[in-house]
């Protein structure tokens, strides 16, 4: 297969991702921080930094480790296996420095990756309210990875951090995940962490490195020219206009926010309303850093203050009066940071705030708290005119990072390759089904991101679990061909690979929006996949799927496995979502009945059929056929 996109180049090309300022010389890699689910009963690797040639000893509980700094400066050191369970604290020490991780516990790990419906949140989904009210488990964690890319593979993720699922942070967790992760925690009663690695509207393509994608090297040379005079291009004007390096940010200076200081002269630094995104102040095209500053009065000192900056647009570090108050690295989530004692002064006072943006619009953007500082007794509002000021610039491709081969798997899978798991979840498909050579391509991509991932986080038979598009579309009136449908068959093709589960989701879809809001429904389904490939629960967790079909006295019969207590349809109603042909091709709606395990499809005019198809449509809203359990029927043709 050779690859027709325009940035192959991305192979070779050296510029990545902006980097952030220089971490401090010993470092661990932010998987291992405080409230993070280690996966159970394995050898766990951990690294970091370190200076080059310096011991360094990691402490688990009571057990030590020790190693030697590499001479490039890194470290690794495996912790021997430890059963599900916790809390552990882990210290790491090199020199006079000392790094600690509080609440660490052991339990099952799974990735949970792929576009918009694997993204969708807590709070945007169905029952939204009451689900994070009712959040309260601290052994249900969650890890969102911002959305980053790069042109070739990196070691360490742009941020993130673990949040145990409270109502305080439980509205940005994916939903499919978060619902997963439940019903397993229901019946495992282990500690379990969902690895949120998403982009909204990404191609699998984007998802792969160059092996899986089989991309001919010899492609890359002849437009490697071109492509970086383009690149050089965008380099020079946006240096020239923004006075800024594609290198180093300008706001710091030997490690120090030198930008974040009260006494900053910032009087030639360009104005801006906020909140909104920055394009819309007039900073159009850049992505990078920028940072925010902003002065305010008080005339007394409040005490237990909260600075509330609403959602940003990626991630932010946040001072006041040169004192860092807060950061977070994940993508547009409210953001509210106490301010301790001794920071807030009488009379004039600094805020100012680093904002990284990844790609697409950043900034400032909107609140769902209303950007102020609060306090007990009052409020002060922060919302209006600041002074900001480019600190870095980052190139974007030609393109939308997320529809481009690797450049998420770069920079959103390849860092956690060392990071031992127990399983997938994935939800994507909707972006590779515009036309019906990317849907039957689909197939072959599928299976061979699905054994690339597995070879590489080096647990071949790990349970890789994926959703079958949910219906979307107004309902055909008659039987067509539809793209959507030849998607969910090339994801279905996937199970011809062991230890392989699909989630059917065509009765919980929703004809006016690509997003589902019934997210619930779609993580209790795989997670039926999960307790009987994972865990080994003697349970029924699929609907039927087609097996073998025979044609006699103008019926055909079609057989099913998965077929549970039984074969029914929903509400009892009659069958539908069959639809049969003759020898010319031409289908029509069937009549269906169940019999015993099998159905039988046949039409008065069809005298001598020869194939059926069900629930082939992009909405097929008339299918019913469902399980005894209540699974629903995985669609299907006798055609293929």
């Amino acid at each position: 297969m050779r690859t027709t996109f325009f940035l192959l180049l991305l192979l070779v090309l050296v510029l990545g991702l902006g980097n952030a300022p220089s971490s401090p010389s010993l470092t661990v890699n932010k998987l291992f921080t405080s409230g993070a689910v280690l996966q159970r009963d394995t050898v766990v690797p951990i690294w970091g930094t370190a200076p080059a040639g310096e011991p360094v000893t990691v402490f688990l509980d009571e057990k030590e480790y020790s190693t030697d700094t590499t001479p490039t400066g890194t470290w690794s050191i495996s912790l021997d296996p430890h059963p599900a369970g916790g809390p552990h604290t882990l210290t790491i020490t090199s020199g006079n420095e000392e790094l600690v991780a509080h609440n660490i516990v052991f339990g099952d790990v799974w990735i949970a990756s792929g576009q918009s419906n694997m993204e969708w949140s807590v709070e945007a989904s169905a029952d939204a309210a009451s689900e994070i009210a009712s959040a309260n488990d601290s052994l249900l964690r969650h890890y969102n990875v911002p959305r980053s890319w790069s042109y070739s593979p990196v070691d360490t993720l742009s941020g993130g951090q673990w949040h145990s699922a409270s109502p305080e942070h439980v509205a940005s967790f994916t939903a499919v995940g978060y619902s997963f992760a439940r019903e397993l925690r229901t019946h495992q009663n282990i500690p379990i962490g969902i690895f949120n690695t998403t982009w909204g509207g990404s191609r699998i393509e984007a998802w792969m490195d160059t092996n899986a994608l089989e991309i001919d090297p010899a492609d890359v040379m002849d437009i490697l020219e071109a492509a970086q005079t383009r690149e050089d291009s965008l380099i020079k004007v946006l240096t020239e206009t923004h006075g800024a390096s594609i290198i180093d940010d300008a706001g710091f200076e030997s490690d120090q926010p030198i930008w974040a200081s009260a006494q900053l002269d910032d009087s030639d630094w360009m104005e801006i309303e906020v909140p909104g995104s920055w394009e819309a102040g007039g900073l159009e095209a850049v992505n990078g850093t920028v940072w925010y500053r902003h002065s305010f009065d008080l005339t007394e000192i409040p005490t237990n203050a909260v600075i509330h900056l609403g959602l940003v647009d990626d991630q932010d570090m946040t001072w006041i009066n040169g004192a860092l108050v807060g950061q977070t690295d994940e993508f547009l989530v409210d953001r509210q940071y106490p301010v301790e004692e001794g920071i807030l002064s009488r009379g004039v006072n600094q805020i100012t705030i680093r904002v990284r943006d990844l790609w697409g619009d950043g900034g400032l953007v909107g609140a769902d708290s209303k950007l102020s500082l609060q306090w007990p007794e009052g409020e002060l509002d922060l919302e209006g005119t600041w002074k900001i000021r480019v600190g870095q610039l980052e190139i974007e491709p030609e393109g939308s990072p997320n529809q481009l081969p690797t450049l998420l798997y770069n920079a959103m899978v390849h860092p956690i390759l060392n990071f031992p798991i127990t399983g997938f979840i994935w939800y994507q498909g909707e972006a590779n089904a515009n036309n019906s050579i990317e849907a039957i391509k689909y197939a072959d991509q599928f299976q061979s991101m699905i054994t690339q991932w597995r070879q590489q986080f080096s647990h071949e038979d790990a349970p890789f679990l994926f959703v079958s598009l949910a219906s979307y579309q107004a309902a055909d009136p008659h039987p067509q061909e539809s793209d959507w449908a030849l998607i969910r068959e090339s994801q279905a093709a996937a199970l011809n690979l062991p230890y392989t589960g699909q989630a059917i989701t065509l009765d919980i879809g929703d004809a006016n929006d690509i997003h589902p809001k019934n997210k619930q429904d779609v993580g209790y389904r795989l997670s039926l996949w999960a307790r009987r490939l994972a865990y080994a629960e003697d349970i029924v967790y699929s609907g039927p799927v087609y097996r073998d079909h025979t044609i006699n006295n103008g019926m055909i019969r079609i057989e099913f496995d998965y077929i549970g207590s039984g074969l029914t349809s929903r509400q009892n109603d009659a069958l539908g979502g069959f639809a049969i042909a003759g020898n010319d091709g031409h289908y029509e709606w069937a009549n269906a009945i169940i019999e015993g395990e099998s159905v039988i499809v046949s039409h008065p005019d069809i005298i001598n059929p020869v194939a059926v198809r069900y629930a082939w449509s992009n909405n097929p809203a008339n299918a019913n056929l469902i399980n005894s359990e209540g699974l629903p029927a995985a669609s299907f043709r006798t055609d293929r």
